[in-house]
């Protein structure tokens, strides 16, 4: 299973979004990347889980009927799992937080804001109690969350693309990540 934080997430239901890597650079065929990597999924069968608070963070930028069609769309969707911030996750979240304190850095490093690096640190929570093999993010935070707690994390960079006959000199109007 492959957990997607919000800026993956994203990129498969905000239409005008766009995806930076961890230095800023533009990915260029992102939404080309993650459909591919959805597709994929469903084919095989697998799921991809998505954590609800990056869920949450792709419904504040919708407006209600689309979070509702959103959210049917994931309700009957295959190849998804949403996953909760639920005991077990509490209890990562409480670990790893823990030891944050214990080492004098709530931030762990980050240069977030405290808040911020919580619900970072619940999306990166969630997807280890729900046994994701991997998370793709291309937050720097998210990331660093990730690594530190033994989870690999993937840029949408490093996704295949989908093997059609891509024009991958043209973009569409300036947009690098279409």
């Amino acid at each position: 299973m492959i957990a997607l934080d919000s800026t993956a997430l994203s990129l498969l239901f905000i239409p005008n979004a766009k995806a930076h890597s961890c230095d800023g650079q533009p990915i260029p065929h992102a939404k080309e990347r993650m459909a591919f990597l959805v597709e994929s999924v469903a084919q095989a069968d697998d799921r991809i889980l998505i954590p609800t608070p990056s869920l949450a963070e792709v419904l504040v930028k919708l407006a209600p009927a689309e979070s509702a069609s959103l959210l049917q769309q994931l309700r009957t969707a295959p190849w998804c799992a949403l996953g909760s911030f639920d005991q077990v996750a509490a209890v990562e979240w409480a670990l790893r937080t823990r030891d944050a304190i214990d080492q004098g850095d709530k931030s762990e490093g980050l240069e977030s804001t405290l808040a911020m690096v919580k619900f970072d640190r619940q999306i990166v929570s969630i997807a280890i109690a729900h046994g994701a093999a991997k998370l793709i993010s291309d937050d720097r935070d998210v990331a660093k969350l990730g690594q530190k707690y033994g989870l690999p994390v993937q840029s949408v960079a490093e996704l295949d693309l989908p093997p059609q006959n891509l024009n991958l000199f043209e973009t569409s109007h300036g947009d690098e990540s279409s």
